[in-house]
C-alpha cells in the first residue's frame, strides 16, 4: 500500500532513507513500495486485462495529460533548433571542403533537388543559401550555430523530461545539478545520433568524393576512396534503412529512458512505446512525402502551406513521441499491478533521485506554518 509521508517528519530528516515520490499537483509524498521481482522482467507478461487497461488509460489520460498542448510545446522547442542546425551542416561542409564556396553550394544544390520535388527546388535553395550566407565566415558560424543548436535541444529535452515526469504521475525528484547534467547528456547522445544518422541518409558518392578527394592523395588514402565508393556505398544503399531504424530507435529509448525521473529497470532497446512511436512517426514522414508530391506543389498556398505543413508534421510527431511514453508508463503500471504493487492511482517504480521532493516537501512545510497562523488568528477573531 502506497503512504504518505508527514512533510514535518521528512523536514526533520526522519524519513530520508525511504525511495520518495512527489505525485504531480498533489504536494503530499509518497514512499514507493519496495519491489521483490522486477516487473517489467520477461515471465511477468502482460495479459488480456492488463491490455485493457493500457488502452483505457491511454484514452482516459489523453485530455487530462494535455497530450496536444505539451506536443505544441516541444514543436515550439523544435522549430527554435532548425535553423542553426541547418547552418552548423553547411558550415561543416565548407570546413570539411577547405572553404570551396562553388564546390559547397554544387553540393548543396545537389541535396536539394534530390530530395526536394523539382517545382519547390528553386524556393528551397534560396531559404537555404539564405540562411547560411557565405561560408567565408564558417568557423564562426559553425561555433555560433552549434552552441544554440544545442541550448535549444536541451531546451527541448529539458521540456520533454518534464511532460514524462507529468505523464509518470510525479514531478522531478533531481536536484538542479543532476538534472541539468542528465539532461545534458541525453542532448549530446541525442545530438550525435541525428548527426550521424543525417550523415546515413545523405551518404552518396558525390559527397565521399567532394570531401575526402581533395584529402586523398595528400593523406595516401586513395584506396580508402576506392574502398567506400566501389564497395561500401553499394552495400550501405541496402542497409541504410534497416540501420537508421535500429538507430532511430535507439535514441527514442534513450529519451524514455533517461528523461523522466523513473528507473523502470534495465535499459531495453525495444519498448513498445518507442517502437509503435517510430512506425507511427514513419507513416506520417511517408504521408508528407506523399503531399509534397501530390498535393503541396499544387497548393495556392506554394512554399507557405509546405511551411505549416512541416509545422503540422512537427506537432504531430512531438504529440506521438509522448503518446510513446504513456505506453510506456501504462505498460509498467499494469505490470506492477500483475506483480502484486498498489499501482492503481501511481505507478511505483523507484525515483532516480529524491533530493529535490524532499526540498519541495520541506518548503511546504514551512509554507503550511503561515497557513497554521492564518487560521489560528481567524479563529482568534471568531472568539472576539
Amino acid at each position: 500500500m502506497t503512504q504518505d509521508v508527514d512533510k514535518h517528519e521528512l523536514a526533520q530528516g526522519t524519513s530520508h532513507r525511504a525511495q520518495m515520490i512527489l505525485p504531480y499537483g498533489t504536494g503530499e509524498l509518497r514512499v514507493a513500495q519496495p519491489r521483490e521481482e522486477e516487473p517489467l522482467r520477461r515471465g511477468n507478461r502482460l495479459t488480456k486485462p492488463g491490455w485493457k487497461l493500457v488502452l483505457k488509460r491511454c484514452l482516459i489520460d489523453w485530455g487530462t495529460d494535455a497530450m496536444v498542448d505539451r506536443g505544441a510545446t516541444l514543436t515550439y522547442y523544435s522549430v527554435l533548433s532548425l535553423a542553426p542546425m541547418l547552418l552548423a551542416a553547411y558550415s561543416i561542409i565548407t570546413l570539411l571542403l577547405p572553404r570551396d564556396e562553388a564546390a559547397a553550394e554544387s553540393l548543396m544544390t545537389g541535396l536539394v533537388k534530390e530530395y526536394v520535388p523539382a517545382e519547390l527546388q528553386d524556393q528551397a535553395l534560396e531559404l537555404v543559401l539564405n540562411i547560411i550566407g557565405t561560408p567565408a565566415q564558417s568557423t564562426i558560424a559553425l561555433t555560433i550555430s552549434v552552441i544554440i543548436s544545442l541550448l535549444s535541444a536541451s531546451a527541448y529535452v529539458r521540456s520533454f523530461s518534464r511532460n514524462a515526469n507529468l505523464i509518470y504521475g510525479r514531478t522531478e525528484g533531481r536536484n538542479i545539478v543532476i538534472t541539468w547534467l542528465t539532461m545534458w547528456l541525453i542532448t549530446l547522445v541525442m545530438v550525435v545520433g541525428a548527426v550521424l544518422i543525417l550523415m546515413g541518409m545523405f551518404l552518396t558518392e558525390s559527397i565521399v568524393t567532394a570531401v575526402l578527394g581533395p584529402l586523398a592523395a595528400p593523406l595516401k588514402l586513395e584506396d580508402t576512396l576506392e574502398y567506400l565508393t566501389s564497395i561500401f556505398l553499394p552495400v550501405w544503399a541496402y542497409a541504410r534503412v534497416p540501420v537508421i531504424i535500429v538507430a532511430a530507435i535507439a535514441l527514442i529509448s534513450v529519451l524514455y529512458f533517461l528523461a523522466p525521473n523513473v528507473k523502470p529497470g534495465r535499459f531495453r532497446l525495444l519498448t513498445v512505446g518507442s517502437t509503435l512511436a517510430l512506425i507511427v512517426i514513419a507513416t506520417i514522414w511517408s504521408l508528407f512525402s506523399w503531399y509534397l508530391s501530390a498535393i503541396g506543389v499544387r497548393s495556392p498556398y506554394g512554399a507557405f502551406g509546405t511551411v505549416l505543413a512541416v509545422l503540422g508534421l512537427l506537432w504531430v510527431m512531438n504529440i506521438v513521441l509522448l503518446e510513446g511514453v504513456k505506453i510506456d508508463a501504462e505498460i509498467l503500471r499494469a505490470k506492477e499491478l500483475q506483480a502484486g504493487l498498489d499501482s492503481g492511482h501511481l505507478i511505483q517504480a523507484p525515483p532516480r533521485s529524491n533530493d529535490a521532493a524532499k526540498w519541495r516537501l520541506q518548503t511546504l512545510a514551512w509554507a503550511d506554518k503561515t497557513v497554521a497562523e492564518i487560521q489560528a488568528r481567524r479563529q482568534d477573531e471568531e472568539r472576539e
